[in-house]
């Protein structure tokens, strides 16, 4: 695949329940799964209930993977942080990793909003949001990912 077909997506949402280990192995088999058919890849990062994700593949099989995600009733508050074209993938190396994170290592994103807070997306911009791909991706260097 030439890498100017390469597009990412990042999304924010919120667990309509908390989600335990069995819940979060079923999105992520399922998950993995379909990345792997679609050429697929990402990363999935799981706090106390919120969920950021970043996919990254040929932009068509993103934005339909995203439509699909956006009707999924185990979350809502879906809202897209960041959409565009990348020159290479970040997470190459999984159809979906995976990992879970402490709230303070969200609140320092850049891009992300606490969409428990009064003044959820009443500045947000998703064209100010452009690093935001690379900023995730410092989760795959910094610490362990679940596999």
């Amino acid at each position: 695949m030439a890498s100017s077909t390469l597009h990412h997506l990042v999304y924010q949402s919120i667990a309509t329940t908390p989600l335990d280990d069995k819940a979060l192995e079923t999105i992520l088999v399922q998950s993995r799964a379909w990345n792997e058919t679609h050429n697929l890849t990402g990363i999935l990062l799981y706090c106390e209930g919120e969920l950021m994700q970043v996919l990254e593949g040929e932009k068509e099989e993103v934005h339909y993977i995203f439509d699909r995600i956006r009707q999924d009733q185990r979350h809502f508050r879906v809202v897209k942080l960041s959409d565009g074209p990348i020159q290479e993938r970040n997470f190459s190396q999984w159809s979906m990793g995976f990992k879970a994170v402490n709230p303070a290592a969200f609140a320092h994103l850049k891009g992300y909003t606490n969409p428990q807070g009064d003044t959820y997306l009443s500045t947000y911009s998703e064209n100010e949001n452009t690093s935001l791909h690379s900023v995730l991706s410092a989760f795959v260097i910094e610490d362990e990912i679940r596999f």
